[in-house]
C-alpha cells in the first residue's frame, strides 16, 4: 500500500514538472511562435516584398525573398522599388519568351545622353545580339520618351518608341506584354502594338536598374513586376 502511493506520488510529481516546462517555454519563447505564425501568413499575402539583397562571389546581385504569394499565385522575381544607378545588377532570373514587364515610373529630370532604367541583359554586352536587351529601356536624349528594345533573333535591338513624353514629378504606367508575334506597350495609358519579326529570348538575365553601359535615367520606379505568361 505504502508502495503504491509512493508510485501515485512520483508520477503525480512528474506531470506536474512536465506542465510546468511547458508553460514556462510558452512564457519565455512567445517571440518564436509570432514569428511561425506570421511566416505561415505571409503565403497567403498578395504582397510581395524583397528580404535581402547580397553579392554572390561572382559580384552579381541575387534576390532573396519572403515567402509571400502574388496574385494567381505567382511569386516576384523583382525588389518592387529598385534604387536606379549606373551599373546596378538588381537580380539574375530565368526568362520566358513571352513574358509580362510592369511597373510605375516617375521621371524627375533629362539628361543630354540616352537614360538607362532596366535593362534584361544575356551575353554581357550592350548590343545587339538575341538577349543583350530582353528587353531594354531607356529615355530619349534630353527628354522622357521612351526606347523600348525588345530583342528579335534577326535583330538585338528590335523594339518601340514611344510618341510622347512623359509628365517629370508625375507617376506613369508602364506595361509590356510579349506573347507569341504579339507585343502590346501601354504608357500612361496610351498603347503601342507590334508584330514580333521571328522570336524572343528565352534563358538566363541579369537585370539592371541602370545598366553598365550609359548613364543613368533620373527616375523612380514603384511596383516592378515581371511574370511568365503562359498559354491556356
Amino acid at each position: 500500500m505504502r508502495k503504491e502511493s509512493a508510485s501515485l506520488h512520483w508520477t503525480v510529481a512528474l506531470y506536474l514538472v512536465l506542465f510546468t516546462i511547458c508553460v514556462t517555454a510558452n512564457k519565455l519563447y512567445p517571440m518564436e511562435a509570432a514569428v511561425a505564425a506570421e511566416d505561415d501568413m505571409a503565403v497567403e499575402n498578395t504582397e510581395r516584398y524583397p528580404e535581402s539583397v547580397h553579392k554572390e562571389n561572382d559580384g552579381v546581385c541575387k534576390i532573396a525573398y519572403h515567402r509571400c504569394k502574388a496574385d494567381n499565385n505567382k511569386y516576384s522575381l523583382l525588389p518592387s522599388s529598385p534604387a536606379l544607378s549606373r551599373n546596378n545588377a538588381i537580380a539574375i532570373i530565368t526568362a520566358k519568351a513571352d513574358y509580362k514587364l510592369s511597373f510605375e515610373i516617375v521621371p524627375t529630370a533629362t539628361i543630354a545622353d540616352w537614360a538607362s532604367i532596366l535593362h534584361f541583359n544575356a551575353g554581357n554586352k550592350d548590343c545587339c545580339d538575341l538577349g543583350n536587351r530582353s528587353p531594354a529601356i531607356w529615355f530619349h536624349p534630353g527628354s522622357t520618351r521612351l526606347h523600348v528594345r525588345i530583342g528579335d533573333s534577326v535583330d538585338g535591338n528590335w523594339g518601340i518608341d514611344t510618341a510622347d513624353a512623359l509628365p517629370l514629378n508625375v507617376r506613369s504606367e508602364f506595361i509590356l506584354e510579349c506573347k507569341g508575334k504579339d507585343v502590346k506597350l501601354t504608357v500612361g495609358g496610351k498603347v503601342y502594338t507590334a508584330t514580333q519579326p521571328t522570336h524572343r529570348y528565352s534563358g538566363q538575365l541579369i537585370v539592371y536598374a541602370g545598366n553598365p553601359y550609359w548613364p543613368v535615367a533620373q527616375a523612380q520606379l514603384y511596383g516592378l513586376d515581371y511574370e511568365a505568361l503562359y498559354s491556356r
